[in-house]
């Protein structure tokens, strides 16, 4: 190989690994664009690139992503609500961990068909039925959000994932 190809070789290697694709960047620049509608930047900026299956995803994919991580958060929140009222001596306060987790369960449910209307291309209906989840997850937060950390938390990240998937399912 002559000192050119070398050189130009070289060159290629250099600039593509400084310059990302383009693609990447209005990757970047569409993740930003939706985590500015949120109320935690930081959290829906890392939840995304954490998650991201490719450099490239398109705001499809970031909103199939989004829907995922949504269903998986309001799962996950309604497990840990049945176990605190599971382990919880205080009646009063056992009624409201299984009153959020009934709540939780409708997210969820709203949550399964909202994924059916990502992969169906319906993205109205998966706008209708995130809206949904902003009552039973507002309920909850009133209920317990106030005197048990760990539900105040769980209900603010879900409220970022929500608000995320509305912005999204609005650009769609």
């Amino acid at each position: 190989m002559n000192k050119f190809s070398c050189f130009h070789l070289l060159s290629l290697f250099i600039t593509s690994h400084l310059f990302p694709l383009s693609s990447c960047n209005s990757t970047q620049d569409l993740i930003n664009q939706i985590c500015r509608q949120t109320s935690d930047f930081g959290y829906c900026n890392d939840i995304l690139n954490r998650n991201l299956p490719s450099p490239s995803t398109d705001l499809i994919g970031i909103t199939k992503l989004t829907i995922v991580l949504t269903l998986s958060s309001a799962k996950d929140t309604k497990i840990y609500l049945e176990n605190a009222e599971a382990a919880e001596k205080n009646a009063t306060r056992r009624q409201l961990y299984a009153g959020c987790a009934d709540d939780y369960n409708q997210v969820e449910l709203k949550m399964f068909v909202a994924t059916y209307d990502v992969d169906r291309g319906d993205y109205r209906g998966m706008v209708e039925n995130l809206k949904a989840c902003s009552r039973p997850v507002m309920l909850c937060q009133n209920a317990l959000g106030g005197r048990v950390y760990e539900v105040r938390e769980r209900n603010r990240k879900l409220r970022v994932l929500l608000t995320m998937g509305l912005y999204e399912g609005t650009l769609l």
